[in-house]
């Protein structure tokens, strides 16, 4: 063996090593810290504006706060309900950019922004999500395999 394939090796090795670092920094808790009592969301449009509120209901529980919710692609950030056992989060979609120019001379296009792009750590399916939690200090996470729509 030479020099050239001893570092190539341990150029590998370490990549290896960083990946799986990286990929054990999320674990995903197996069972919630906490009973989740069916979870909803409901759809809203008003003038303006249009979005989803989700709502989280769980158990009493003193020493579990539910930090951000993983849903339909988007990361929302949770609050609790005052006096209450619910999690609420409420995601507002990106209004669209009206100014926009589409045109056959790249030139003209210039001024146009880029959209942008949200992406979330995790491969959800539909109407799956992902809570984020604090717990005596320690994050975790845990998934809800179906959130259920609620029609007005």
């Amino acid at each position: 063996m030479n020099i050239r394939n001893i570092l190539t090796h341990i150029t590998l090795l370490m990549i290896l090593v960083i990946f799986t670092q990286c990929a054990s920094s999320q674990k995903m808790e197996t069972n919630a810290p906490v009973t989740v009592k069916s979870p909803y969301f409901e759809k809203w449009y008003d003038l303006d504006d249009a979005g989803f509120t989700l709502y989280i209901p769980i158990e009493k529980s003193e020493n579990v706060i539910l930090e951000y919710a993983y849903f339909k692609q988007k990361k929302i950030e949770l609050t609790k309900e005052e006096g209450q056992s619910v999690y609420v989060g409420k995601y507002t979609y990106a209004k669209k950019n009206k100014d926009l120019v589409m045109s056959s001379d790249p030139k003209d296009e210039f001024n146009n922004t880029v959209p942008g792009i949200e992406r979330i750590p995790y491969r959800l399916k539909e109407n799956e999500c992902v809570v984020e939690y604090v717990k005596e200090g320690e994050k975790g996470h845990f998934r809800i395999p179906a959130v259920l729509e609620k029609i007005k």
